[in-house]
């Protein structure tokens, strides 16, 4: 019996290492168009997406005459991995970030590009003349509705693509090609009445079923650019890039039967802390030959050293560790307006929390003041110095960063 070309195909997939591969025509996305254009009616696209709905939701503009799409996805999940584990706390050697486990390894994109490269490689040899237009996270199409098209799973109350076999922790991406695939039944899983993910949100941004706030996504937030809302910094507990806390407490991740991937390409970095998370100490003073060979190596590092050393800034603030007030001080002579001035909101906040670092606070905020000269990072100081003033006992608890049944 000759054996069919999409077995094929999904076989050599796998043996690449592609865990998850399924077949979708590639019809236009209709019912994902209306979604996209009422999101951004309401100010809820983010500054990451393509802002071109209709490139994204018509293969046919990626690639004329695209017949099928084949979506991929690899396990991010690691072996050692405890569900419902949050990783990143404070130890013997100083207070440490949690960096998101999509970022804790070499570059996700990287990886993926390069085997979806082998995949169209092996189609055109052996259907000559096969074109083809390959996708990973950051090309216009819509990656989870073409997974969930393909049956990989299906979207979560998260927003997140769940598959049956492993959960949420999936790279995803795909191959547009104008070749005739027989296209893969949909799998129909359902979050029921679960409200995990909704309910431990830190900041309350799934507002519907399978719609997120990004302006409220602690994710998001720790990508953003510039100075971060002052209503999040306490939120972000110790949230260097990243979140996860939808994940961690998603009944599909915590089945004994998700499967974690095989991939030690991926596996964390010892020079970004590991599965352990980075030592704020070490990320504050990040120099730019240090971002180089660690963080610019992960998809943690795209957005710069800056982002990353503001959010350490924040990190320490929400510490209530001692030994974040000479790191943060520090940072108040940092190049960067942005970073100087999430130091001296954490001194503030430090020093409302810990009553007693209060006036060793202040003076190191009031000296700060007197030389500096830009007008945003003057204001965060005397904002902070005035904070360090708050009798004991009125500064609100740092909040423990949300772990939960994962």
């Amino acid at each position: 019996m000759a054996v069919r070309l999409e077995d094929e195909l999904k076989a050599y997939a796998r043996s690449i290492g592609l865990d998850a591969v399924g077949i979708a025509a590639a019809g236009p996305f209709a019912p994902e168009r209306d979604v996209l254009l009422d999101r951004q009616a309401r100010g809820l696209r983010t500054t990451f997406e393509e802002p071109d709905v209709e490139l994204r939701t018509d293969p046919q503009r990626l690639l004329p005459g695209a017949r099928s799409i084949v979506a991929v996805g690899v396990s991010y999940l690691s072996r050692a991995h405890v569900p419902g584990a949050r990783d990143g706390e404070s130890g013997a050697d100083g207070p440490r970030g949690f960096l998101s486990r999509y970022c804790r390894g070499p570059d996700y994109h990287v990886y993926l590009r390069e085997r979806l490269r082998l995949l169209a490689a092996w189609l055109a040899a052996r259907v000559p003349g096969a074109r083809t237009y390959a996708f990973a996270d950051t090309e216009p199409p819509i990656d989870r509705a073409v997974a969930e098209r393909a049956g990989l799973g299906f979207y979560g109350r998260s927003g997140l693509l769940i598959s049956p076999v492993y959960g949420t922790w999936l790279f995803l991406g795909g191959l547009l090609t104008d070749v005739q695939l027989e296209p893969d039944p949909p799998w129909h899983g359902t979050c029921g009445n679960c409200t995990r993910c909704v309910d431990a949100c830190p900041t309350g941004a799934i507002i519907e079923d399978g719609v997120v706030d990004p302006r409220r996504c602690l994710s998001y937030v720790t990508q953003m650019k510039g100075s971060l809302p002052e209503d999040l910094r306490e939120p972000l507990g110790n949230m260097i890039f990243g979140c996860d806390v939808c994940q961690d407490v998603c009944p599909y991740n915590r089945r004994p039967s998700v499967r974690a991937g095989d991939h030690p390409e991926l596996s964390a970095l010892p020079q970004v802390g590991g599965d352990d998370g980075p030592l704020l100490a070490e990320l504050i003073r990040l120099s730019p030959a240090t971002f180089r060979s660690t963080y610019a190596r992960t998809a943690a590092g795209w957005r710069g050293k800056t982002v990353l050393q503001r959010n350490a800034a924040v990190a320490l603030g929400n510490s209530r560790d001692p030994r974040a007030v000479p790191l943060l001080a520090e940072a108040l002579g940092n190049p960067s307006p942005v970073v100087r001035a999430h130091a001296a909101w954490a001194l503030g906040r430090l020093a409302a929390a810990l009553p007693d670092l209060a006036p060793e606070v202040r003076e190191i905020l009031e000296q700060a003041l007197a030389t500096e000269t830009e007008p945003a990072v003057r204001q965060a100081l005397s904002k902070a110095a005035n904070d360090a003033k708050t009798p004991a006992g009125t500064a609100g608890e740092t909040p423990v960063r949300p772990g939960g049944p994962g």
